[in-house]
């Protein structure tokens, strides 16, 4: 994947999470996926790489629908 499909893949996967995640602001999304990315790389906002955000975002919304998917066990149980 070329470093410009990779930029245009990473904001479409911001906006789907963005879109999943409403209550949550921009800044506090792009910070959670910095944090995520650091423990993922070692590696932040500020020095990671495209595809390291990638797929921290990636990441994100995994953990994310995670917690929706035990939530809606726990509510059902």
């Amino acid at each position: 994947m070329s470093n410009n499909d990779t930029r245009a893949e990473l904001f479409s996967s911001l906006e789907e999470l963005s879109k999943l995640v409403p209550e949550m602001r921009a800044g506090q999304l792009m910070a959670a996926i910095g944090e995520l990315c650091a423990d993922l790389h070692g590696r932040g906002l500020w020095d990671a790489d495209d595809a390291e955000l990638l797929e921290a975002v990636w990441q994100f919304r995994r953990n994310f629908e995670a917690a929706l998917a035990n939530s809606a066990t726990a509510t059902v149980s």
